[in-house]
């Protein structure tokens, strides 16, 4: 029997993989989604998202279901000995720039059936569940993959494969790929619990950067709260099977009666990337390519840039407007990324976890000292890389040229047709070109896809298509301090370079149809031309 076809497999069907799913699956690409759970994992693992998971979920229409479950991070504390504060992240204030929370605590068994049941909208989409991934074997047209479901096996066939299958990723493992480690290996308690009645907890997120005892308390939505408690010399993960001791160590931050426990989970903090992102056909994605310490919150939020990166390029290719080359800027574009905010996540958890008093000490003194003379970054998404590699605009050097690589600001707009709208609901996946009024723009007849929007002054209300007016001035007030007359952006929302200048802008659109490996088409559509 001939096997069933896909244009792509996903092993693996967490989080990341839903949201992949979703993407692929608005396009009209068509996927098979396999776990081997016969549904979600139903305790909370992942506790924060960004406002780069929020745009993501705005892309695939599920963000105004997924908010309402949220809650917007409320800072954090670093606490060092003599209860010093040694560092601090403020929330940032609105207007935010990318519309939604820049960051957001939420409850994952609320959050990903929202996931499961927005890809189910998609007749193209279809999902394989207590389903087992055995063995893959691909050629030059595509991917063999053998599952076994209920104890038979069988065999789909993809052009694509995306491991999204965890840290233990079985995938990974049978390609070969390695991992580098960037040596952080610590054992640490993770426990959830729901709070009950009123107890003294901290308001804030705290990091307790103490030498007798590391640990981090989260505050949840509704009443959950965390804690992360790091295994002490002499304690070992077993100690923490048991209730009572978990109590007791818990007694050091809460009042245990005040407190239902959920979830107590220990586990063994890694800091590692994969040396390789791409095999042929097969990528891998999420905790499969990455995992790091907690200490920013940012493994799932990383998984879903992941997604976010791989899935344009990939419905690209599918639906040939790309040739194959662009998916090699997977790698080149997430690794180095992933890779500096790896050494980031391990930095602050070496700053928490310190247990030599004499070195806490003289951490808390530099880290004191550049707090109180306002040297240290307060707002945690400055912390978040840019990106610096693959298709984005660079200068004589080599290096990124002014803001490419850098997230686009999204405001609310009005248009001609709209009130009130989020600027990506009417850009979709094409690359965007916004100019201000006295910008001329040029499009080159290369094979690229655009979408062409006017930035108008302010209050200067549209009257054509592809006018807009900047109703928070995020945009606006963001272009004016880079000096920018015109700005190209990517489907994914990262700023490819500006302009500054109509010759600037010519030569910007230039180097992009040079960078993009795009499928010549005789009869380009209609639309690539025209603003909306």
């Amino acid at each position: 029997m001939k096997p069933s076809e896909y244009d792509v497999a996903i092993i693996g069907y967490g989080p990341v993989g839903a949201l992949v799913a979703n993407m692929l699956g608005q396009d009209g690409v068509s996927v098979l989604a396999i776990d081997r759970m016969d549904d979600i994992y139903d305790k909370p693992r992942a506790i924060n998202i960004d406002h780069e998971v929020m745009r993501a979920l705005q892309a695939v229409g599920l963000a105004d279901e997924i908010e309402p479950k949220t809650i917007s991070h409320p800072g954090t504390d670093f606490i060092g000995i003599d209860n010093r504060m040694i560092k601090l992240f403020e929330p940032p204030q609105k207007p935010y720039p990318l519309h939604w929370s820049p960051n957001l605590m939420f409850i994952q068994p609320e959050f990903e059936p929202v996931l499961r049941k927005g890809a189910e909208r998609f007749p193209n989409v279809s999902a394989s569940l207590n389903t087992s991934f055995v063995y893959l074997k691909q050629d030059a047209e595509g991917v063999d993959v053998t599952i076994e479901r209920d104890g038979q096996p069988s065999t789909v066939r993809a052009k694509y494969v995306i491991g999204c299958d965890g840290g233990a990723s079985p995938v990974r493992k049978l390609l070969g790929v390695k991992q580098e480690s960037l040596d952080f290996d610590e054992w640490w308690t993770v426990i959830d619990a729901w709070q009950t009645k009123p107890t003294a907890l901290p308001r804030r997120t705290t990091q307790y950067c103490l030498p007798n005892g590391p640990a981090t308390y989260v505050v949840g939505p509704k009443t959950l709260r965390r804690w992360e408690i790091k295994i002490m010399p002499g304690e070992t993960p077993e100690d923490f099977a048991d209730t009572a001791y978990v109590l007791k160590r818990l007694s050091a931050y809460v009042d245990p009666d005040a407190v239902d426990l959920w979830r107590v989970a220990t586990y063994r903090f890694h800091a590692l990337v994969a040396h390789d992102w791409q095999v042929g056909r097969v990528f891998l994605a999420g905790d499969a390519a990455h995992q790091m310490p907690p200490f920013m919150a940012q493994g799932l939020c990383s998984g879903v840039r992941d997604a976010i990166n791989l899935a344009w390029k990939l419905s690209g290719v599918l639906r040939g407007k790309y040739e194959s080359e662009i998916l090699s800027t997977y790698e080149e574009e997430r690794k180095p990324h992933i890779r500096q905010l790896v050494a980031t996540a391990k930095h602050l958890g070496e700053i928490i976890g310190e247990l030599d008093v004499d070195k806490a000490r003289a951490r808390d003194e530099a880290l004191g000292g550049d707090l109180d003379a306002g040297r240290s970054v307060t707002l945690r998404q400055r912390l978040i890389p840019d990106l610096d590699k693959g298709m984005i605009a660079t200068t004589t050097t080599g290096e990124p040229a002014t803001a490419a690589g850098t997230l686009f600001p999204q405001p609310e707009v009005r248009t001609i047709e709209h009130q009130r709208v989020l600027l990506d609901d009417i850009v979709g996946d094409a690359f965007l070109v916004v100019a201000k009024d006295d910008c001329l723009v040029q499009i080159p007849e290369d094979d690229i896809d655009y979408v062409v929007l006017r930035l108008l002054g302010d209050g200067v209300n549209p009257s054509k298509h592809g006018e807009v007016t900047d109703l928070t001035g995020t945009l606006s007030g963001w272009m004016s301090k880079l000096d920018a007359k015109a700005v190209v952006v990517r489907p994914d929302k990262y700023v490819y370079g500006i302009a500054t200048s109509d010759a600037d802008l010519r030569d910007l659109l230039r180097r992009l149809g040079n960078q993009v490996p795009a499928i010549s088409r005789v009869d380009a559509p209609a639309s690539k031309r025209t603003a909306l």
